[in-house]
């Protein structure tokens, strides 16, 4: 039972002293909802742009409104399918974000802007996209959001693919404190 007791305290130590941090890392994943969910004219049987995939985003806490990252992010998106060939592509992602924190609450709801570069493995190439972003941390330990992503520019996929270049996805997140910058130090609340 002492053990027991001592395992939660260390755990309960570590997530109160990693709230205080506001150089942090996000680790989580992601499911992409297919385009049927928003244009009833495609079959329910079609998973146009569904997927799935998992991301990290280092995250620096600026202060109580703003927080600025860096989000790498690989996903794999289906194509609109016709057949029993269900085509897939592996997307990759880098990108700088910026996001605004409305309160000050345990719960902050936030928006944000993601732009930078995507990538499908075995196309080539890299393209210019965009990500806006709609989402809730949860005691800074928690993060869900929804996240539009769309590139801009020709990719070597196929002509008869029915790939769009966007995915919508909700993700899910943790966020591990790693560090405290010299201006969380010098800030006083």
């Amino acid at each position: 039972m002492r053990k027991i007791l001592l395992v939660i305290f260390i755990v309960a130590a570590s997530t109160i002293t990693a709230q205080k941090k506001d150089i942090r890392l996000n680790v989580g994943f992601q499911v992409g909802l297919p385009e049927r969910f928003f244009n009833p004219e495609i079959s329910r049987f079609n998973d146009k742009n569904a997927g799935g995939g998992i991301h990290w985003m280092l995250i620096w806490n600026y202060d109580r409104n703003w927080t600025y990252g860096l989000n790498l992010e690989f996903n794999f998106v289906q194509e609109n399918f016709v057949t029993d060939a269900i085509t897939a592509y592996d997307v990759y992602s880098v990108l700088p974000t910026v996001n605004y924190r409305f309160t000050h609450w345990k719960v902050h709801p936030f928006v944000g802007m993601g732009a930078g570069v995507y990538g499908i493995f075995y196309a080539g190439g890299l393209n210019f996209g965009i990500r806006p972003i709609v989402g809730f941390s949860f005691w800074e330990v928690f993060n869900l959001s929804a996240e539009y992503s769309k590139f801009f520019g020709s990719t070597s996929i196929p002509d008869e693919s029915d790939f769009g270049n966007y995915y919508f996805a909700i993700k899910a997140s943790f966020s591990i404190g790693l560090a405290r910058s010299r201006r969380m130090k010098n800030r006083i609340f």
